[in-house]
C-alpha cells in the first residue's frame, strides 16, 4: 500500500527543484482563473452570497482545491516524464484528464463556444449546448467529487513512481 508518506516523499523530490515549483505555482494561479471563470456560472454558486472573484464560499473552495490538485498532478507527472519515472504515466495523465472533462462541461460556455468556432447556427448552439450540458448540470456535485478523487489518484500514481526511482537531492 502507498500511503501518504510517500506521496508526501514524491511532493518534496519534485518540489526540490526551484524551477518545478515555480511550474506548479504558474500552472496553480492559471488553472484557478479558469476554475473561477468557469465556476461562476456554475447552479452551485447561485445559492450563497459571493465572497471572491464572484464566487461563493462553495465554489471558491473548489476551485482552490482542483487548482491546486490538477497543478500539482501535472507537475509531478512532467517531473516523472522528464526523470524517466513515468512507468505508469498513461494511467495517472489518465486520471487527470478524466478528471478535468466533466468539470469544463458543465455550466459553462466551453460547448457552445466549441460550436461556434466550427461555424454552428446559433438555433444549434442553444439547442445542443442544452442537451449535451444538461447531464452534467444534474449531476455537477458527483462530477465534482470524482474529479477530486482521479486527481488525488493521480498524484498516489505518479508519487509511487517517483518514490521508487529517485530521491531527494540535498
Amino acid at each position: 500500500m502507498y500511503g501518504s508518506g510517500k506521496t508526501i516523499n514524491a511532493i518534496r523530490i519534485v518540489f526540490n527543484s526551484k524551477a518545478y515549483y515555480m511550474v506548479f505555482l504558474v500552472f496553480a494561479a492559471l488553472t484557478f482563473l479558469g476554475y473561477s471563470y468557469l465556476f461562476s456560472g456554475s447552479s452551485l454558486n447561485l445559492a450563497m452570497p459571493k465572497i471572491a472573484f464572484g464566487l461563493n464560499a462553495y465554489s471558491l473552495i473548489i476551485s482552490i482545491s482542483i487548482s491546486i490538485l490538477l497543478a500539482l498532478s501535472l507537475v509531478m507527472n512532467l517531473f516523472a516524464f522528464v526523470n524517466g519515472a513515468a512507468m505508469n504515466g498513461k494511467s495517472g495523465l489518465g486520471a487527470v484528464i478524466a478528471s478535468i472533462i466533466p468539470n469544463s462541461l458543465c455550466c459553462t460556455s466551453l460547448v457552445p463556444a466549441i460550436l461556434a468556432a466550427f461555424g454552428a447556427p446559433t438555433a444549434t448552439i442553444i439547442g445542443v449546448a442544452g442537451e449535451l450540458q444538461g447531464p452534467f448540470a444534474t449531476y455537477e456535485t458527483l462530477f465534482i467529487v470524482l474529479s477530486i478523487g482521479l486527481l488525488l489518484l493521480s498524484i498516489l500514481l505518479v508519487s509511487r513512481n517517483i518514490a521508487k526511482c529517485c530521491t531527494v537531492k540535498k
